[in-house]
């Protein structure tokens, strides 16, 4: 009965390491593939705002890393473009700049291609 239970947890851990190479690689895919998809569908005035987009990787928990995507050159612009904001002058408000939304359907999609991208590497 013992050697039973010893080789099952054997199965198990080897299945675990795999289930965490799979889970590694895929979210490494798709934070790669979120940044280029960031860089075509930012707004490009001069370029330097979609080219600033990168990945900042932090060790996870049980194995699993951590990916961040981010803007590393103008990360203070994130928020107001993909939002609009209002515009101000001297003399006070007159209007708002419009949004251009870029970010939250990069993340819809690496929210709904991260449960296939790690099925299809298992």
């Amino acid at each position: 009965m013992a050697e039973v239970a010893v080789q099952m947890r054997e199965i198990l851990d080897e299945y675990n390491e795999e289930v965490k190479k799979a889970a590694n690689n895929s979210i490494e895919k798709v934070a790669k593939e979120s940044v280029s998809k960031l860089r075509a569908t930012s707004p490009k005035r001069k370029g330097k705002y979609a080219r600033g987009w990168g990945l900042k990787r932090e060790g996870g928990i049980g194995g699993i890393i951590t990916v961040i995507v981010h803007n590393k050159t103008a990360y203070q612009l994130t928020h107001l473009l993909e939002n609009g904001h209002v515009i101000r002058n001297k003399k006070g408000t007159y209007g708002r700049a419009p949004a251009h939304p870029h970010i939250k359907p990069v993340e819809q999609w690496a929210i709904n291609e991260l449960p296939a991208e790690i099925e299809r590497e298992l």
